[in-house]
């Protein structure tokens, strides 16, 4: 069982589903109709291209230090799956930049953005911040894939294709930046509690003001935009089922234990469902809609 084992004890294999192609028939509220849910995930999608090379370059500072052949083949895997996604949702924000989303101004300000971190940061504190980042996103991947049905429900194929074929592979190697952390960098507890509190209010930072300025390229006026935000933030804070951020709090908090292990938090069956998917059709869209299927049924 997958959740036994570390990442370095796996075979994680790169995927790159150059059959996805976000041309612009894709709805541009792709998520059921539902605005602030379709520009919440556009927003987070800018985001990572630029967040990728950052957490690939953390890693490569401590390439020499990897002693088992184990953590240096997962090292690999990591970049080469890290890499992939950055390409995949470069393609993916391309389609925004059609819809008139400043994607050129965003990503040079995050070029920016992770310069500073890497010149301020050491690299143990730089590997740290990835490690956090990478449990936030494999958090939100298990939720993805367990909670599929409210997620992704109603969602255009080709977009629900990519995320949870993204989703699989931050699953698969969500290990290997705490292992690194960890093992090689001696990085403490106390360090990285405060930099998952640190990272925590970051994401919200990011995605926030792009999220906003999304919806105004939409031309919502004041009033859409104050309704749009009240119900989304409900629906991102809400305390019960079906609030996102509490859909992912259980794997989420489990890092706060002294003693967390990323493969002791987060269920797999989603994910299995999604491998045995993509190994049966070799296809990532005929996976998302088997994978939602599978789980739509189970929800």
């Amino acid at each position: 069982m997958f959740a036994t084992l570390s990442s370095s004890n796996r075979k994680m294999v790169p995927r790159l589903p150059r059959e996805l192609q976000f041309d612009d028939k894709i709805p541009i509220y792709w998520a059921n109709g539902d605005v602030f849910k379709s520009r919440f995930f556009d927003a987070f999608s800018t985001t990572l291209p630029e967040g990728e090379k950052f957490f690939i370059v953390s890693l490569r500072q401590f390439k020499d230090e990897l002693k088992s052949p184990e953590l240096q083949q997962a090292f690999k895997d990591f970049v080469r799956q890290e890499g992939a996604h950055g390409m995949l949702h470069n393609a993916y924000n391309a389609r925004l930049h059609r819809q008139g989303v400043d994607v050129p101004a965003i990503d040079a300000f995050l070029k920016k953005f992770f310069a500073l971190h890497t010149r301020v940061l050491s690299p143990r504190m730089q590997i740290t911040l990835t490690a956090c980042a990478e449990h936030m996103t494999a958090s939100m991947a298990h939720s993805l894939l367990d909670k599929g049905s409210d997620l992704m429900g109603g969602a255009d194929e080709r977009v629900r294709a990519l995320y949870f074929w993204h989703a699989a592979e931050e699953i698969e190697h969500k290990s290997v930046a705490f292992e690194i952390m960890r093992d090689v960098a001696k990085v403490g507890y106390i360090p990285r509690v405060a930099m998952m509190l640190y990272i925590s209010v970051l994401f919200n930072a990011l995605v926030f003001p792009i999220l906003e300025h999304v919806l105004r390229i939409d031309g919502c006026t004041r009033r859409e935009r104050a309704r749009y935000w009240t119900q989304g933030l409900w629906w991102l804070f809400k305390p019960t089922r079906g609030g996102f951020f509490r859909d992912l709090g259980g794997h989420y908090l489990a890092w706060f234990r002294p003693g967390f292990e990323p493969w002791a938090a987060g269920k797999l069956e989603g994910y299995d469902a999604w491998l045995r998917s993509y190994e049966a059709h070799g296809d990532a869209l005929a996976a998302g809609e088997a994978t939602y299927a599978e789980l739509a049924k189970a929800a």
